[in-house]
């Protein structure tokens, strides 16, 4: 009897280890079917995320393309993309008892600061660094013709408001921003002549009509025909007239690089410009039509704008709120 239990004791023992070893089996099996489910869903997951960022590179291009400053609306931004078009809403204009002129909302700042105080008085000293270039050059005098190229919503040329009062000035601003333009259309004196221009190298003003065209961060975004826009400023200059525009150089190429983790830096610039706080190239144009960044070396900005104005200076960022050098020439 005894061996009877003994035979089957051994026989359940045989048949429980065989199927503990076909379940290891099937386990293994499983598991090695798991790891390749899982690398299928990797390999599914990169390839939805890749086919996502084209997607969206695509359609980015598409809203560039149709939305921003293309072919469809003159080549600048329009006061909205709609099929019809109402005078805007900016809200009541700012006043303050201190200043001749109304101050923008902030929706009509185009970025700049929303603080009143900080907006006036980074408007100031650009105004200062300007009036001073043209005292420094001997151009001051009544009636001159000056030009804010790229006006904004007259954030520095408001501080030209007394010597329109008082020395007979005649104050000019122009931007590819038509709401911009239309906020100052409805709340400057009509003395001020302002207008929409486009992208394209082309202002309408006669032959030798103006005295002094200043530019506030302007060629820091003129990626195509840059050349074609100085000839341009140069035609409209009478002889011995002064330009004063401000360039990216080698100090924002270390200020933007000493804030390459901010999100508007991050999202607006070039990556190459990021991964080295000195400027290499003697040049780098960045983006497209609508966001671009242009930075030149000093000297490289020096010998490329000779060939159509007399350079006076190139002169290193101004004032606290500055990274910016200014390109000081002159028309012979």
């Amino acid at each position: 009897m005894r061996a009877h239990w003994m035979g089957d004791l051994d026989h359940m023992e045989r048949r429980v280890t065989g199927a503990l070893d076909a379940t290891r089996h099937d386990l293994g099996a499983a598991r090695h079917d798991i790891d390749a489910t899982r690398h299928d869903l990797d390999a599914a997951r990169h390839d939805i995320e890749r086919d996502a960022a084209q997607g969206r590179e695509h359609l980015m291009t598409a809203i560039r393309a149709e939305y921003t400053v293309m072919p469809r609306f003159s080549f600048h931004q329009p006061l909205d993309y709609l099929a019809e078009t109402f005078p805007p809403n900016f809200g009541p204009s700012i006043i303050r008892p201190d200043d001749p002129l109304p101050l923008p909302p902030a929706a009509a700042r185009a970025g700049y600061p929303v603080d009143d105080a900080l907006y006036l008085d980074m408007g100031r000293a650009d105004y200062e660094q300007i009036i001073g270039i043209i005292d420094q050059y001997g151009s001051r005098r009544a009636g001159l013709d000056v030009l804010d190229f790229g006006c904004s919503s007259g954030r520095v040329l408001r501080h030209f408001e007394p010597h329109r009062l008082n020395d007979g000035w005649r104050l000019y601003g122009v931007d590819i921003q038509a709401l911009m333009i239309e906020w100052l259309r409805r709340n400057f004196p009509r003395d001020y002549c302002v207008f929409v221009t486009s992208v394209m190298p082309h202002l309408p003003f006669p032959d030798q009509s103006l005295d002094v065209i200043y530019g506030l961060s302007v060629f820091t975004h003129i990626k195509f025909m840059w050349d074609a826009w100085l000839m341009e400023l140069r035609r409209v200059l009478r002889p011995g007239g002064l330009l004063i525009q401000t360039i990216h150089s080698e100090a924002a190429w270390r200020f933007y690089y000493d804030q390459r983790d901010q999100d508007w830096v991050k999202n607006g610039h070039s990556p190459t410009m990021l991964r080295t706080r000195e400027m290499e190239p003697d040049f780098l144009y960045y983006g497209d039509i609508s966001v671009s960044q242009v930075f030149w070396k000093r000297e490289i900005a020096r010998e490329f704008w000779s060939r159509y104005f007399t350079v006076l200076e190139v002169r290193p960022p101004p004032h606290k709120y500055s990274f910016q050098d200014s390109m000081i020439c002159r028309k012979d």
